[in-house]
């Protein structure tokens, strides 16, 4: 019975530990490869503003250059303070980040503009930059309506709420609305193959108005195959 229990206590620590994970990492590749020591460049993030528009075709594009840029250096700095506070995981390697800056300058040289590189392969733009590594983002942001009608809905909500709930003695909620979700992809990939080794997808539902992006980096300095430090 003992050993019975042990076996059981065993796969439900499995199931667990597999659930906690959001983080995939191709384990047959990691086995195979010593990466330790090069080069991680973090590629112009791809990014598209859709649904409800709030500008013009030519606003919605230079906010969303805007938004590439800042979030190329948000994924770069994240890795980079990860790495200042804590210490690598056993299944982790050590690389190094380049900075942001000079792979734009490297990607530059090549292409017309950075948002010509978004719809490139990855590992191309890994050589352009002379990276051996590349962490490819992608964020797709659908605006369902403007902020000031989502929190004009969410006070009628709670008014709501509250006038059921002193009325039935009861606890009844209705969801919140949203003024936007975020669908956020960021992927690791080797740049002389352009095998995937670590990626993370969020759940677009699950987004609360662009937690989406902060988490996904987080996870991936987290649980990603590589630990990076400053080049």
């Amino acid at each position: 019975m003992k050993t019975l229990s042990y076996l059981m206590m065993g796969i439900i620590l499995v199931m667990l530990s597999s659930c906690s994970h959001d983080v995939y990492n191709n384990r047959s590749y990691l086995s195979s490869h010593d990466f330790n020591g090069k080069k991680l460049a973090v590629l112009p993030v791809e990014v598209y503003y859709t649904g409800v528009p709030a500008a013009t075709t030519d606003d919605a594009r230079t906010e969303e250059n805007a938004t590439s840029l800042s979030t190329q250096t948000q994924v770069e700095q994240t890795f980079l303070m990860h790495t200042s506070k804590h210490g690598a995981k056993k299944f982790q390697q050590q690389v190094q980040m380049m900075n942001s800056n000079q792979v734009n300058d490297r990607i530059k040289s090549a292409v017309p503009d950075l948002r010509t590189a978004w719809k490139m392969a990855p590992d191309s733009l890994g050589r352009l930059a002379r990276a051996d590594l590349v962490l490819k983002v992608r964020l797709v942001r659908t605006r369902y309506m403007s902020e000031g009608l989502a929190r004009g809905i969410n006070t009628g909500k709670a008014i709501f709420d509250a006038v059921v709930n002193t009325s039935t003695n009861g606890l009844a909620f209705t969801p919140r609305i949203k003024a936007y979700g975020i669908q956020y992809e960021i992927s690791l990939i080797d740049a002389k193959t352009g095998t995937l080794i670590s990626s993370y997808i969020n759940k677009p539902e699950d987004d609360k108005n662009g937690n989406s992006i902060e988490k996904g980096n987080e996870l991936m300095a987290k649980q990603a195959a590589v630990y990076a430090a400053a080049n």
